[in-house]
C-alpha cells in the first residue's frame, strides 16, 4: 500500500511538473503531440491498476483480481507497441483511429476494472477505514461537484487537448481531497502511525530485519533474535528485562493470532535505533482494526474478559502506534526514560 501510493503520487508530480514546464518553457510541444499523452495516459493506467491492487491490502486468495489486472496489463502493453508500430507506417489514418478509439476504449477499461477492484475489495470487513471510507466518498463527491463547476467556465482549463488536461486535473482534484481526508482523519491523531518533523533529523539506523512464515515454531525463533539483540545493543541499561520480554511477546503473540491465520501469511519485524528512540515494528497480514474502537479492559462489562488486554499494557508502558490499516504497529521506547523501564528494589 505505502509503494503503490507513492508511485501514484510521483505519477500525478510527473504530470503537473510536465504540464508547467510545458506550459511555461516549450509552448505545448508536449501536450500538442497526441502520442505523448497517449502513452503517459497509458502508464498513469497501469500506476492506478497497481494502486487498486494493494487497496487496502493484496489480497493473495482472490487471484481473479491479479488475473483482471495482468489483462489490463497485457492490453495496455499491445497498445503502446501496436502504436509505436504505427508511428513510420505509410498509413498515418491507422494511427488516428488507434488514438481516437481504441486509446479511448482502453482508458474506459481501465476505469471499470479499477472500480472493480476497489468495490470487490470493500464487500469485506475491513474496521479500520470504514469511517475513513465514508469521508472519502464525501470527498470524491465534492470533487465532482467542483469539476463540474469548473467545467462551466472553460476558459480556467486551456483547450488544447482538453481532453487529456480535463481529465488530468479531475484527478488531482480528486487526489487532493482525498489525501487531505487521509491527514485530518489518521495523521492528526495519536493512535496512527506518523512521523514528525524531528524525525528527519533522528538518524535511525535499521539495526534488524526478519520476515517470517506466521506460525508458532517461527515466532520463538524470531522472539530468540529480538533476546540476541537485546543483549548484542546492551539494552538493559534502557529497560529491564521484563519489560522487554512484555514489548516481544504482546506484538508477535498478536501479530500471530491476527495476521496468521493463512499458510502464506508472513511477519515482517524491523528494528530501528537512535540515539534517543528504539523503535520496533510488527507487521502481519491481517485485515487490521480500528485502535480507537478497542474496548477498555477496565470496563465493567469488560473484566471478566480475558483477551484485549495487550494492547492497553502496551500503551500504557509505550508510545504505541498503527499504520492507517490496523496491521503494523510501532512501538517507539524512549531511552531518556530509562528510569521507567527499570525496576526498582
Amino acid at each position: 500500500m505505502k509503494t503503490s501510493f507513492s508511485v501514484l503520487a510521483g505519477f500525478f508530480c510527473i504530470g503537473d511538473f510536465t504540464i508547467l514546464i510545458d506550459s511555461l518553457i516549450l509552448k505545448n510541444q508536449i501536450l500538442n503531440h497526441p502520442h505523448i499523452i497517449s502513452t503517459y495516459l497509458v502508464f498513469f493506467s497501469f500506476v492506478l491498476i497497481f494502486f487498486g491492487l494493494h487497496f487496502p491490502t493484496f489480497f493473495r486468495n482472490f487471484p481473479k483480481l491479479l488475473i483482471v489486472s495482468s489483462f489490463v496489463f497485457g492490453m495496455g502493453i499491445m497498445l503502446l507497441l501496436v502504436d509505436l508500430g504505427l508511428l513510420n507506417d505509410v498509413y498515418p489514418e491507422a494511427s488516428l483511429i488507434l488514438l481516437k478509439y481504441y486509446y479511448n476504449s482502453y482508458y474506459i477499461l481501465t476505469f471499470f476494472v479499477f472500480s472493480y477492484l476497489i468495490t470487490s475489495k470493500l464487500r469485506f470487513n475491513f474496521p479500520a477505514i470504514q469511517k475513513f471510507m465514508e469521508y472519502i466518498y464525501y470527498a470524491a463527491i465534492f470533487t465532482c461537484f467542483s469539476f463540474l463547476i469548473i467545467c462551466i467556465f472553460p476558459k480556467s482549463i486551456p483547450t488544447t487537448t482538453s481532453y487529456f488536461l480535463h481529465f488530468f486535473f479531475f484527478m488531482n482534484l480528486l487526489f487532493i481531497t482525498c489525501f487531505v481526508v487521509f491527514l485530518f482523519h489518521y495523521s492528526f491523531t495519536k493512535d496512527y502511525l506518523t512521523h514528525p518533523f524531528s524525525f528527519l533529523f533522528e538518524r535511525s539506523k535499521q539495526i534488524f530485519e526478519e520476515k517470517i512464515p506466521a506460525n508458532r515454531a517461527n515466532s520463538r525463533i524470531i522472539k530468540e533474535k529480538l533476546w540476541t539483540l537485546y543483549d548484542k545493543q546492551n539494552w538493559r541499561h534502557t529497560m529491564d528485562s521484563f519489560w522487554f520480554q512484555i514489548l516481544v511477546d504482546e506484538t508477535l503473540d498478536n501479530a500471530l493470532e491476527h495476521g496468521g491465520k493463512r499458510e502464506d501469511d508472513i511477519i515482517t519485524v524491523h528494528v530501528f535505533e537512535s540515539a534517543k528512540y528504539i523503535d520496533v515494528f510488527v507487521i502481519d497480514s491481517g485485515k487490521g482494526f480500528n485502535p480507537r474502537l478497542v474496548p477498555s479492559p477496565i470496563d465493567s462489562d469488560r473484566k471478566l474478559v480475558t483477551g484485549g488486554r495487550g494492547i492497553h499494557i502496551l500503551k500504557k508502558l509505550f508510545l504505541v502506534r498503527w499504520n492507517f490499516l490496523g496491521n503494523e504497529v510501532n512501538i517507539r521506547v524512549d531511552k531518556t526514560k530509562s528510569s521507567d523501564w527499570k525496576t526498582h528494589v
